[in-house]
């Protein structure tokens, strides 16, 4: 708890109907300010996508494969996707009104946000085999007669391209444990302070 609040509280009973409205105020600033920041955060991360965008074709590009600019646009749209899902979500943080008092908006901050992260979270891992799955059967029926070795560069790996679809199952297993650790991750960071806040409004309430 903040010293000067502490302070007031600590003061206490003295005038109660003084007190109060002091401390409610305290909060409601404090309430606005960590809201504002981590908003700030959220939007850096939306909009870092524009040059990881940039980057991913110019990447392609950069391989010298064929059709590499065809093959640079399809790898840049999930990024774009993701951006434009990112700004409405960006929307719809800011579209929450301060309600009855910064309980009740802390309250409503942290469920949006944690259901926002629960979607995205979901949302990758779905798009994991969503998106591999056309470009192995793409890499499987354009490279017929070729091993795996032969299509990478590998020597000694003279393995079917049959065997490609097996990174469906291990490229799904791994979005799944990263993506849970990183919801997990990033929730604990950005949803630590608003309960901090929200445990201290309810302290002070009993």
């Amino acid at each position: 708890m903040d010293k000067s609040i502490e302070n007031i509280w600590k003061s206490g009973y003295v005038n109660k109907q003084f007190i109060l409205p002091k401390i409610e105020k305290m909060y409601n600033q404090k309430s606005i300010s960590y809201v504002e920041k981590m908003i700030t955060g959220f939007k850096w991360e939306v909009y870092i996508l524009i040059p990881t965008t940039a980057l991913v074709f110019l990447f392609n590009i950069w391989l010298e494969n064929d059709n590499a600019i065809f093959w640079g646009i399809i790898s840049s749209i999930p990024c774009l996707f993701w951006f434009f899902l990112g700004k409405e979500q960006l929307k719809s943080l800011k579209k929450l009104d301060y309600l009855l008092s910064s309980y009740d908006y802390l309250v409503s901050i942290r469920a949006k946000l944690i259901s926002i992260r629960k979607y995205n979270r979901n949302l990758a891992i779905f798009s994991v085999p969503t998106f591999l799955f056309p470009m192995l059967l793409y890499t499987y029926y354009n490279q017929v007669g070729k091993t795996i070795g032969e299509i990478f560069g590998i020597n000694d790996f003279n393995y079917s391209t049959i065997y490609l679809f097996l990174l469906l199952p291990i490229s799904t297993l791994l979005a799944v444990i990263i993506a849970n650790i990183h919801f997990k991750f990033v929730v604990t960071k950005t949803t630590t302070g608003i309960d901090t806040l929200i445990s201290e409004i309810e302290e002070l309430r009993k």
